[in-house]
């Protein structure tokens, strides 16, 4: 029988019974050539070994067979077919974190045996004022790389924020407003919470508060003192900074140049409170409160060194030691630069103090700090933004979508400086336009491509070029999140794949190439950017609708809801498409063709916004793209300014040019004979000679108003002709 009349199965169970034992990259065995005509053909498969032996059947008995013929031959003969293991590519990337404890990029190799779990904790806010853009920046990039370890490098992350809810500041701002400190911070942790909503931060994994974790601080607080790393001064406790070096530790591992070159004494008070006790007999000037006596009318709990609450540092320690340290090491730690010293230094010592280890966070991460337009952001330089402002404008700065503040973030490295201003903005809002228009533009072409039955899926050169580039960029996007959540550089990625695909597009479109785009290159290409997007965090981008189209079929559901129309929904485009008609048709009565013509921009740039549709005019024929009715009119506002500033640029030209005429025409040997405030005598072609007084004037004065009167000369012989 000829080769393709037996069933695949027999033919490669015969081709495991005669071959011999292959070499490492040999992609097929040798064939008896008296039975070449059944020899089948195998794709070579790179591997790095010779290929894995299966484990052979007991003496007596058959391998046990699981499904199909190749399984039953090979139990024949003892053994399972020869498999070789695909090596991993030399070159695999790794994820590589700027660690603050090194102050360099380091490899981040999970706690985790599996390597899959990781912990992560984020100090959170002191709640006794409103949250200004320095918090917001700090928990949206946070907010990012959390996405970013989770959902594209796939970890499974355990994700703490704390609340300060009892601190110093807390206790003075509630007695200016004369409410109790519990009152005062649930009002404000509600509206950071608020705030936190608004731009898409997921909730995290935990959120303790410090007044629900004191007896927790206290055991805390305790063990320090009998480790010996701590003493008690007039209620109060304080951390032993001379006994905890020479005991072997590392103080202030994240500024050592703190210590080195002498501690701030600004620095060690800010860290300290404005109620610090007067007067408290510390060791060393290093030497900082983990737990403080309370003064009559703060808040107090019991404790074996009497009436008292935590110190601010000490917070966070027992809240990690708590949640996800249990004794032992955390992998990443995050917050703000402003906090390494002295709060992220003095953690680490209460936490190592604690455990009588030497390290008990892996990976230190900080996120650089927020100015305003240039300038360090300050209530006494009244450049103090809130997050609420933000979002709805103040001081000359337009009001900032969520998503735009997200993208703004996201164009910046997390541990680079970043100033918030104008330009910044602009950017943003450019970059997200960019990608707004992208997914409708595919959308439009999708429409054209779905609604043709016998569009064409066989795939062209310049189709395989999109989805090459659409491989560069997931290589690239990967390779950037991997280099210490690289978001700029996956963006700019991104950006070359929209021109790319902007490109393809094009080339359609000018008949440079025959034929029309495909379906599925485009699909994919959109789907993998609006997915990145969407693992980032920011929201908005891309319609559901769009989305869908982009990842199934046209039809279904979706098409029989189409059908069967929504008449809240669609009344709004009906009504207008009805009027549009009845005056269309009114015009088309009267031979008024303008007024059709008028008419049609009317709907365009008028009625089709306030329902949400941008109108575009494409060659001979139009485009339809759904959008924010509030974002086209912000369009429509700035092309009527735009366009109010052109015709004043043009009316002012047109006046600077109807002034320059009348000057012209103006005979020179008069152009100073009515100025007589200044002058008294003239020469002959006018030029004068004496000022007011009669005085004469000076050789340099006459020299300059000769230049005038030979420049106004040749204007005058000019406009005569």
């Amino acid at each position: 029988r000829q080769a393709w009349q037996l069933p695949e199965v027999f033919l490669r169970a015969l081709w495991t019974l005669t071959a011999h034992r292959p070499k490492p990259r040999v992609a097929r065995a040798a064939v008896p050539a008296a039975r070449r005509k059944l020899s089948v053909s195998v794709k070579p498969q790179r591997s790095c070994a010779t290929p894995v032996a299966q484990p052979a059947a007991a003496p007596g008995r058959a391998a046990a067979v699981t499904s199909g013929t190749v399984d039953v031959m090979a139990a024949q003969v003892g053994k399972m077919p020869r498999w070789a293991k695909p090596c991993q590519p030399p070159n695999a990337h790794v994820l590589k974190i700027y660690n603050s404890l090194t102050r360099k990029k380091d490899v981040f190799e999970p706690i985790d045996e599996r390597g899959k779990a990781i912990t992560v904790y984020v100090c959170g806010p002191t709640v006794y004022d409103a949250a200004h853009l320095g918090h917001a920046r700090t928990y949206l990039q946070f907010d990012v790389i959390r996405r970013i370890l989770r959902d594209v490098l796939g970890y499974d992350v355990t994700y703490v924020m704390n609340v300060t809810d009892v601190d110093d500041k807390i206790i003075m701002r509630s007695a200016e407003r004369n409410i109790t400190p519990e009152a005062l911070a649930r009002d404000w942790e509600r509206k950071f919470l608020h705030d936190m909503h608004d731009l898409n931060i997921e909730r995290p994994t935990c959120m303790p508060r410090v007044t629900e974790y004191i007896p927790e601080i206290v055991a805390f607080v305790a063990r320090i003192v009998e480790n010996g790393f701590g003493y008690e001064d007039k209620g109060s406790v304080y951390f032993d900074t001379r006994s905890f070096a020479a005991a072997g530790h590392d103080y202030a591992k994240l500024v050592p140049e703190s210590v080195a070159n002498g501690v701030s004494a600004e620095l060690m008070a800010e860290g300290e409170g404005k109620l610090a006790a007067a007067g408290a007999a510390k060791k060393d000037p290093k030497d900082f409160a983990l737990w403080k006596a309370s003064k009559p009318g703060e808040p107090t709990w019991e404790s074996p060194w009497g009436l008292g609450r935590p110190g601010w540092h000490i917070e966070c320690s027992a809240m990690i030691e708590h949640t996800i340290g249990f004794g032992g090491a955390i992998d990443i730690h995050g917050g703000g630069v402003d906090l390494r010293f002295p709060h992220h230094d003095n953690e680490l010592a209460q936490q190592e103090a604690f455990c009588a280890c030497q390290q008990t966070v892996n990976y230190f991460c900080h996120t650089g700090h927020l100015h305003i337009r240039g300038l360090k952001m300050s209530k006494s330089l009244k450049n103090f933004i809130t997050i609420r402002q933000a979002l709805d404008g103040v001081d000359g700065l337009e009001g900032v979508r969520p998503s735009t503040m997200r993208i703004m973030f996201c164009l910046v490295s997390y541990t680079a400086p970043c100033d918030y201003s104008d330009n910044m903005l602009q950017n943003a809002r450019s970059v997200e336009k960019k990608f707004k228009e992208y997914f409708l533009n595919v959308h439009a072409v999708l429409r054209a491509l779905d609604g043709d039955p016998n569009a064409s899926h066989k795939y062209r050169a310049c189709d395989h070029k999109l989805l090459a580039a659409l491989r560069r960029t997931q290589d690239k996007v990967r390779e950037r999140f991997l280099d210490d959540f690289d978001t700029p550089g996956a963006v700019l990625a991104l950006q070359s794949l929209v021109d790319a695909t902007g490109a393809y597009l094009q080339a359609f479109e000018t008949k440079a190439l025959p034929g029309a785009p495909r379906a599925l290159p485009l699909c994919a290409a959109a789907r993998y950017v609006a997915e990145i997007w969407a693992k980032l965090g920011v929201q908005g981008l891309v319609a559901d609708d769009v989305l869908s189209t982009l990842k199934t079929w046209p039809g279904g559901a979706a098409a029989a809801g189409a059908a069967g129309g929504n008449s809240s929904a669609t009344a709004p485009l009906l009504d207008a498409l009805a009027a549009f008609r009845d005056e269309v048709r009114g015009a088309g009565r009267s031979g008024d063709k303008e007024a059709v013509l008028r008419l049609c921009d009317e709907l365009r740039d008028l009625t089709l916004p306030e329902l949400g549709v941008r109108l575009e005019d494409k060659g001979s024929g139009s485009v339809w793209k759904l959008e924010d009715p509030d974002v086209l009119r912000a369009e429509r506002a700035l092309k009527a300014q735009e366009a109010e500033a052109k015709a004043e640029a043009k009316r002012l030209d047109a006046a600077k040019k109807a002034a320059k005429e009348a000057a012209a025409s103006v005979d020179p040997r008069d152009m100073f004979k009515g100025d007589t405030a200044k002058y008294s005598q003239f020469d002959d072609d006018g030029v004068p000679t004496h000022d007011a007084a009669g005085e004469p004037l000076s050789k340099s004065s006459i020299k300059k108003l000769k230049k005038e009167w030979e420049k106004q000369k040749k204007a005058f012989e000019k406009a005569k002709g």
